[in-house]
């Protein structure tokens, strides 16, 4: 079988060819400019600047926790496609405004925190429209394929977006880089307008947007095998995804490898995510799929101790590769297996559920660590997350539904 055929048989379907290509032209940009904000809060802040970094997490992350309510119930009341186009020219206007801000010298630490919620409103809803959208763009048999490469625009492009910021961020002045990242929103914005494919749910109209969105949590909590795998997702992203607000001290105060040092981390991240995503692309059966969820829930803890002994920048390079495949990994089939099993007139709200239970509830956990990080070594707090996260996971394995779905799937 020809290659492309093996790894990237969604990519044949024009309209999700041009929605997957737009997504990793915007997601390189964002991981771009979180890097940069980040080394760029912990220089300007006076006082406690790993605190301010996860304040800064925490801004771009709580909408996760609320805007996808209101996400989810236009998604499946309007366009999908147009509720992507609205979430790229809210992107386009954070970076805009940011970018004036710091080329005109005026940026202060609480324009990025306000900046931060904005484009954090626009990447839950890029999220939620995208996840919903690319069930209707390709055939049900390459749902895992499809889902499998937009993972890879959210996770691998930390190898592209970062990569391609390095060089810079040893430098005082990053202003090129927010620039650069303004020109990459637009150019998502124009790839996405060319979709045209109608891709809608369906809610009841003589019901309100609570009545609505509640019929995804009944739907969700009702059903074995989503309400396990959101609530292991839960756990992953509060207890070790949330490691990100911690890189500007691991690097500055563990490795002495200053802003390069974030960069390089964030790349290998993304080679990690990379990795993952040529290992899944190919994958179809769900018992395969199962079985890798929970390998990679253990790598994740094994990644996050790796990174915390770390004295030295190739040591810890090697800790975020292990993160990032493992990582990546773990959202991916989570979101292959909650797709699989979700009705598509309600794909929007469950979609957007989920992100709640994801990013939602990481933004805390963020903020939290961003505080840690001043007290305490970003070590320790890294271990504590990967030893309570493998706690999880095996007290898991008695529980009947997530043992079935490490072994089945999303098989009933």
């Amino acid at each position: 079988m020809p290659i492309k055929e093996r790894f990237l048989p969604a990519l044949s379907h024009r309209n999700y060819r041009i929605m997957w290509i737009g997504h990793v032209v915007g997601e390189s940009s964002s991981w771009a400019l979180g890097a940069a904000e980040g080394w760029l809060i912990f220089n300007l802040a006076e006082n406690n600047p790993s605190s301010w970094v996860g304040a800064v997490f925490f801004a771009a992350m709580i909408p996760w926790f609320f805007a996808p309510i209101i996400v989810g119930f236009l998604t499946d009341r309007f366009s999908r496609r147009n509720i992507l186009i609205a979430a790229y020219l809210l992107s386009l206007f954070h970076g805009v405004i940011l970018t004036i801000l710091i080329f005109t010298g005026l940026i202060e630490v609480w324009h990025i925190l306000v900046l931060a919620v904005l484009n954090g409103i626009a990447r839950a809803t890029h999220m939620g429209a995208i996840e919903a959208l690319a069930a209707n763009l390709v055939p049900s048999t390459q749902l895992p394929n499809a889902y499998t490469l937009i993972s890879a625009g959210y996770y691998a492009t930390r190898l592209v977006g970062p990569g391609l910021i390095a060089p810079l961020m040893g430098l005082s002045d990053i202003k090129w880089i927010f620039l650069a990242c303004v020109i990459a929103y637009a150019i998502g914005v124009f790839l996405t307008a060319q979709i045209t494919a109608i891709s809608t749910g369906r809610i009841d109209p003589g019901k309100g947007l609570l009545n609505n969105t509640f019929l995804g949590f009944k739907y969700i909590y009702s059903h074995p095998i989503l309400r396990s795998v959101m609530y292991l997702v839960m756990f992953h992203c509060t207890l070790v995804m949330s490691f990100e607000s911690l890189l500007p001290a691991v690097s500055e105060n563990q490795l002495t490898s200053g802003g390069q040092g974030v960069a390089y981390m964030h790349m290998m991240i993304g080679l990690g995510a990379l990795i993952a995503t040529l290992g899944l692309a190919p994958v179809s059966a769900q018992s395969t799929l199962g079985r890798l969820f929970v390998i990679s829930a253990v790598l994740s803890s094994l990644g996050n101790h790796t990174l915390a002994m770390a004295r030295t920048l190739i040591p810890a390079l090697v800790g975020t590769v292990i993160i990032g495949t493992s990582h990546a990994a773990f959202m991916t089939i989570a979101t292959i297996i909650i797709q699989s099993v979700s009705p598509d007139y309600l794909r929007g709200r469950i979609t957007s559920i989920y992100l709640i239970h994801a990013g939602g509830l990481m933004s805390f956990s963020y903020f939290a660590n961003g505080i840690l990080a001043d007290f305490y070594n970003p070590s320790l707090i890294l271990s504590a997350g990967g030893i309570a996260f493998l706690i999880v996971v095996l007290a898991s394995w008695i529980i009947p539904t997530p043992r079935s779905i490490y072994t089945r799937g999303a098989l009933i």
